[in-house]
């Protein structure tokens, strides 16, 4: 998440330059603030990991302010430059959870634990009488910064195999908490740092809540509301396009919902390689539509019977039950029982003339030329306005 570098990046140049004292009993308190929020955010967002997070970011920030603000360079501040990165690459490595749920509930915990940890070693420069050689081990130099760099290792490697936004957001929090927990930074540029990696985190959570308004989880494509979004800003000639993935209700009840999902992705697959300057959506159910938003009819035509024609001639394997989730390494060879199947799609195309300019009649239009396609046969296309076809192959 490109993003999570800017606010990283404002509170490093804010804290190399100095920030003024008149702001500083706001900023100060700003990562608690954010905290608090991000806390409540996560619970009707139904996060465990990102309450968890913000919850140990607050903390960080209202200890280094407190109890160990005396002693920048004692045990307890060490410890956190532990913690804080080892917590955050757990999180990078757990399964989502509700807030409620009991994983989410231990997490916020343990966090609680740490910080109290943390302040029961801050309380004097070797750490108090609890610490005893604790404190000389977690001084040991360069201690933080290669948990620091494990916990980045392994956060990027969770990014990397699922691509969410929460664990993208949370290789920029390493960074800002590196920047508030190494190198003894003063309470006022670690609580700058801190705040940052707070609002990485609801960047996070806004990119989050993007993609779940605007993108389908299933096939990867734009949803219906984005279509809705991309209709409004047309300007011009434009062709839409509905495609029906032909009789899905008996593929379903004669596969199994499981081969239904394969079927929509392997679709959505041949969509999105639609020339023409087409983009697919989808629409909903086994619905789709392509949108050209600078294209005439004829040109529309071509791209789509190309596509309808792919998806036709495609001939995919149901995922047998026994399956391995991760590719094995020499590939097997596909057992023979295994199904080779098809499917066919129905297209409606309409585009945009002298009477019909809104983007909504368009579309309209569009579902009426389906309906004339599915009638007429499937496994075809229709436009608007043609006249009855034979058989598309």
């Amino acid at each position: 998440m490109a993003s999570g570098a800017v606010p990283v990046l404002a509170a490093w140049l804010v804290a190399s330059y100095g920030l003024p004292e008149a702001y500083q009993p706001v900023t100060d308190v700003l990562a608690e603030f954010l905290g608090l929020l991000l806390v409540v955010l996560a619970w009707r967002f139904r996060r465990g990991r990102l309450a968890a997070a913000a919850l140990l970011l607050g903390l960080a920030n209202l200890l280094i302010r407190g109890p160990l603000e005396a002693f920048p360079d004692g045990a307890g501040r060490h410890l956190l430059a532990i913690l804080v990165p080892a917590t955050l690459a757990l999180l990078a490595l757990l399964p989502e959870r509700p807030i409620t749920r009991p994983q989410s509930l231990v997490l916020m915990g343990a966090v609680l634990v740490e910080a109290w940890l943390a302040a029961v070693l801050g309380s004097g420069p070797g750490g108090g009488d609890f610490a005893g050689p604790a404190a000389h081990l977690l001084a040991a130099p360069d201690l933080g910064r290669m948990v620091f760099l494990v916990a980045t290792a392994f956060v990027a490697l969770a990014f990397a195999a699922r691509r969410g936004a929460f664990e993208g957001s949370l290789v920029w929090v390493l960074a800002a908490a590196a920047l508030a927990l190494l190198g003894g930074s003063g309470p006022h540029a670690a609580a700058l740092a801190l705040t940052a990696a707070q609002l990485v985190l609801l960047l996070g959570l806004v990119e989050d809540s993007y993609r779940l308004a605007y993108h389908d989880e299933l096939t990867g494509l734009p949803g219906r509301r984005a279509l809705e979004e991309a209709l409004r800003a047309l300007d011009g000639d434009f062709a839409v396009a509905m495609v029906d993935v032909d009789r899905f209700k008996r593929f379903n009840d004669r596969h199994g919902h499981a081969a239904g999902d394969q079927a929509l992705r392997m679709v959505a697959g041949e969509l999105q390689k639609v020339k023409g300057g087409g983009r697919a959506y989808r629409y909903g159910g086994e619905e789709f539509a392509v949108l050209f938003p600078a294209a005439a009819l004829p040109a529309a035509r071509a791209a789509l019977e190309d596509v309808r024609a792919a998806i036709a001639a495609r001939r995919f394997a149901l995922r047998a039950p026994d399956r391995p989730r991760k590719k094995p390494d020499p590939p097997r060879a596909p057992r023979r029982s295994t199904p080779q199947i098809t499917v066919s799609v129905s297209i409606g195309l309409a585009a945009s003339t002298g009477e019909r300019r809104e983007p909504e009649a368009v579309l309209r239009a569009a579902d009426r030329a389906l309906y004339r396609a599915k009638s007429d046969g499937r496994n075809r296309l229709v436009a608007f306005g043609d006249r009855l076809r034979k058989a598309a192959g």
